[in-house]
């Protein structure tokens, strides 16, 4: 009698223990994903801004800095590639070491010339909020060869900011300004499809009935693509994301997400969102490998 008292103590103290870790990572990874979404959206914004002269930016405390910052790097930028990244979590509450390594391609007089830049953001992200830069610094840059072409221009990182900025917004994160949310939030219908199961409605219904299905958890972007839309004067951004968490049950959920969202150009260069269909296929066994999209 003792010796059964005693095993299924054991299974309920290795059952509570399994609920513990389970719940451990889920959290893990809500902190992981909305901090490293959020900062990269604002990395993309830092250099898409870069490229374009005079343009607006919102790096939050940064603003009154931002002409300082820009002299540092070369003018008349055509492009920049990020060739490599590193995301490192600080001893100190909710800071963030970001190293990013790119070439920057830029016009002069005697054609266009390359720098590689290795550079550390410091960010300060409370879990949900919109991340604040501390500190930038530019730890070296050598003369490079240049990358031919102009895929790494304004608009890459403009939709790499979006997408990660709107990936943020799904696992929790205030939207970012950038995103001009009050212009289409209330008006865009939203689509998703899991399974046999359809959803549709405005963005916050059809998000609403979405967490039953991923409840808690996070988003990993892991590829992007642009099309222009034939016929219209609208684009199209595929996004494909790894969902990893539990559902509305704590089940634990692996989703692979598929994003179709449409969008135009507005005269300001802010876009509106014309709607967002969302599938979920089948989910990817393998680790997905890398940082940044």
């Amino acid at each position: 009698m003792m010796k059964s008292i005693v095993l299924m103590f054991l299974c309920l103290v290795g059952a509570v223990a399994s609920v513990s870790a389970a719940s451990t990572e889920v959290e893990q990874r809500v902190e992981y994903t909305t901090s490293l979404n959020s900062m990269a959206s604002v990395v993309m914004n830092w250099y898409g801004s870069l490229i374009v002269k005079d343009t607006a930016v919102s790096f939050a405390e940064t603003d009154n800095r931002w002409d300082e910052f820009r002299s540092h790097y070369p003018t008349n930028i055509s492009q920049i590639k990020i060739t490599s990244s590193d995301l490192t979590k600080l001893d100190d509450n909710y800071q963030y070491q970001f190293k990013v390594n790119s070439l920057i391609s830029y016009n002069t007089a005697n054609g266009e010339q390359g720098r590689m830049f290795n550079e550390t953001f410091i960010f300060y992200v409370p879990l949900f909020s919109l991340p604040v830069i501390k500190r930038v610094s530019i730890d070296k840059v050598e003369e490079a060869l240049v990358v031919n072409g102009s895929e790494f221009n304004r608009s890459y990182y403009k939709s790499r900011e979006f997408a990660y900025s709107w990936l943020a917004y799904l696992d929790g994160v205030d939207m970012a300004p950038s995103l001009s949310a009050s212009q289409w939030i209330d008006k865009v219908d939203y689509k998703i499809k899991i399974g046999n199961k359809i959803i549709q409605g405005p963005v916050l219904s059809a998000l609403e009935q979405r967490k039953q299905y991923l409840a808690k958890g996070g988003h990993l972007l892991r590829s992007i693509d642009v099309k222009k839309q034939q016929d219209k004067e609208s684009y199209l951004l595929i996004i494909i994301a790894e969902w990893k968490g539990v559902n509305q049950d704590g089940k634990p959920v692996l989703a692979k997400v598929r994003q179709e969202i449409e969008y135009k150009i507005l005269a300001d260069n802010s876009w509106q969102v014309l709607s967002i269909d969302e599938q979920h296929l089948l989910p990817d066994i393998a680790p997905w490998i890398g940082l940044l999209c």
